[in-house]
């Protein structure tokens, strides 16, 4: 137990998570230990799932291969030990929004605070037109993102932009201009 709260510390410290997902994510890994949830997985497993969990239910965008690759587990047996946790222990997330991935995108590149509301108004502006249904909420921020600093004339360079939001150059520049295409206006 004690090494597990420990990977779920030193995990949680190089990705740079709030407090209260790793109060969360501790007490989602003693209670699927408690109740036998978790019985048969690594360490590594058990922390991993449980930040994973915790930044879920807190909306905190991580992808799982994130938190599974810094914690040194195995993708397959966390995609299994993610299942029974949700199953056994009742616990609920919801699926992260285009606009979570837009603040913590805007928090990791530093981004201006004109080109943030920017990107704000682009994404709301998809979700009442119904242009966001079906679209990756990550890629969809990273859209909004690059289409808000091009009309700042502070344009990203896309490649940055998609290594840190972890999705293609190529599904940032489509989106994109099919953003610009919708919203009425030309990217350079």
């Amino acid at each position: 137990m004690s090494k597990v709260l420990d990977l779920i510390e030193k995990v949680s410290r190089e990705l740079n998570l709030p407090p209260f997902v790793v109060l969360e994510a501790k007490n989602i890994a003693e209670k699927a230990i408690r109740e036998e949830v978790a019985f048969g997985f690594r360490p590594e497993d058990i922390a991993a799932v449980s930040l994973y969990v915790a930044c879920r239910r807190h909306k905190v965008p991580v992808l799982m291969r994130e938190v599974v690759l810094v914690a040194k587990s195995d993708r397959r047996r966390a995609l299994s030990l993610y299942k029974r946790v949700l199953e056994h222990l009742g616990v609920t997330v919801t699926l992260p929004k285009p606009e979570d991935h837009l603040y913590y995108l805007a928090e990791k590149l530093n981004l201006d605070k004109d080109i943030v509301e920017h990107a704000a108004r682009i994404i709301n502006e998809a979700n009442k037109t119904g242009f966001s249904v079906g679209k990756n909420p990550r890629v969809l921020a990273a859209a909004a993102i690059y289409t808000a600093s091009v009309l700042a004339n502070k344009p990203l360079p896309v490649k940055n932009l998609a290594s840190i939001s972890k999705v293609t150059s190529v599904a940032i520049r489509l989106l994109s201009k099919k953003l610009s295409e919708l919203l009425g206006f030309k990217l350079a």
